[in-house]
């Protein structure tokens, strides 16, 4: 890091500190509502963090300025003292939220994918800073028709300005910059929006601040440059998933925020990998519905888009990093994320159903179905080849590892818990064990290029 990025680091922070100082004082001295307070900080920190594509060409400085704003922010949230003075810029509004750690961990994450390339950097950030405030003051002031979400107040007025500030923040800069079609423009701009619009109204507890950056930059990478053919293909694609969500609404023990998650998801994964990518996430709602269906309607429990969430965080690793690369084998452990998880719903299910089924057969059982998930992507990838079949050997090692590994690690099998550290220790064995799906296909062809994997 060099001296000039040393002095530019702190004249951020000392931007930022003056920013969240001059706020306390208009909210001291206007009396203003916490909410606007926030929005207002959420604004001027995008507008700081667009500058950074411009001021640093190396990931160091904009890694010390990230983990020092953390820091600050993890003060304001912690010391009485700070908390109750300039801390109430952020935390007067009370609601549970790490949104403000999530806004910077996407500005060094954005910042270390995009490798200079400001449009990429500067999209992302824009509806985050923008459109997320438009929607909640519309939705403040205008909201009258709720989601089906308990304990979160989002409208779908909100999500329309959502829509709508989102589809100014892409369309433009991207006929600007000139890199597609005044069509194509059109196409990535609607594209993108109606996905963000799902991910704002899905994600809560600030997760939204992650989710949306991270996934507008994989859709504008694979979009720009498309032509509007395929671009509309994408869009249809969305209109029949959301369709089917909608209708498929109240036959599912889903919330509206649930709902919003996977759409958006199947969406990102089809318009970033395409079909061959969407087979596992498919074949998994399919037996999902199935298994819905097989349960009695008292029985249900309303899954949040955390359960959603859970069940595409690990794979949304792999996805990033072939929306990087182009790596056909990242493949493998994309669709093995999905195969462990429903041998791991599988398996707790057959707990929950046949009291007393020895462990053996519980988790065989499991594995065999979480299996389906995967064999139909790796035959469509490499077809009947021996190269499939060690491919298809080494997911059927993680699946089943990530099965007994659940059947070890978590408690109350039978009784299907949806408690928070479920969520968590099953994304976590999901995650490491989808590593063995490409750590086996690399491992029988030692052609690796890390390189090509990282941004």
């Amino acid at each position: 890091m060099t001296v000039v990025d040393l002095l530019h680091v702190l004249l951020l922070l000392a931007a930022a500190a003056g920013m969240i100082a001059g706020l306390r004082f208009l909210q001291r001295r206007r009396e203003l509502e916490p909410e606007l307070v926030r929005k207002m900080f959420h604004v001027g920190g995008g507008i700081l963090g667009l500058t950074l594509p411009w001021l640093f060409d190396s990931i160091v400085p904009v890694a010390v300025l990230a983990v020092a704003i953390a820091g600050g922010f993890l003060a304001l949230r912690t010391v009485r003292t700070l908390r109750t003075g300039v801390g109430q810029v952020l935390h007067a509004v009370h609601r549970e939220s790490i949104g403000e750690f999530g806004y910077v961990a996407s500005l060094l994450l954005l910042f270390w994918l995009a490798r200079g390339d400001k449009l990429l950097f500067s999209i992302p950030l824009l509806i985050l800073a923008l459109a997320d405030t438009f929607a909640a003051m519309i939705g403040e002031q205008y909201g009258r028709l709720l989601l089906r979400q308990e304990g979160v107040g989002k409208s779908y007025e909100g999500v329309a300005a959502f829509f709508l500030t989102a589809f100014f923040c892409v369309h433009v800069p991207v006929l600007l910059a000139e890199r597609t079609g005044r069509l194509e423009s059109l196409l990535v701009g609607a594209g993108v929006s109606v996905m963000v619009m799902m991910a704002e109204a899905a994600a809560w507890w600030g997760l939204d601040n992650l989710v949306i950056p991270l996934f507008s930059y994989m859709l504008l990478k694979s979009m720009i440059g498309r032509d509007a053919v395929v671009l509309a293909s994408d869009i249809a694609f969305f209109l029949t998933l959301a369709l089917f969500m909608r209708l498929w609404r109240g036959k599912a023990p889903l919330a509206d925020d649930a709902l919003f998650g996977a759409t958006l998801v199947g969406y990102v994964i089809w318009t970033v990998g395409g079909w061959l990518w969407a087979l596992a996430p498919l074949t998994q709602l399919a037996t999902y519905a199935l298994l819905v269906r097989a349960t009695p309607r008292e029985n249900w429990h309303m899954h949040r888009f955390p359960a959603v969430l859970t069940h595409v965080a690990a794979s949304a690793f792999w996805l990033l990093l072939y929306a990087q690369s182009r790596e056909p084998s990242l493949l493998l452990p994309f669709a093995t994320c999905y195969g462990a998880n429903s041998a791991i719903m599988g398996l707790m299910r057959l707990e929950a159903r046949v009291p007393g089924i020895p462990a053996r057969d519980a988790i065989s059982i499991a594995t065999a179905r979480g299996l389906l998930l995967v064999l139909v992507p790796v035959l469509a990838q490499s077809g009947l080849t021996i190269r499939a079949g060690l491919d298809f050997a080494g997911c059927l090692v993680a699946v089943y590892v990530a099965t007994v590994a659940f059947y070890r690690l978590q408690p109350d099998l039978a009784a299907e818990p949806i408690d928070t550290p479920r969520w968590i220790r099953q994304l976590l064995i999901v995650a490491a064990a989808s590593t063995i799906a490409i750590g086996s296909h690399y491992g029988s062809m030692p052609r690796l290029d890390v390189q090509s994997l990282l941004p």
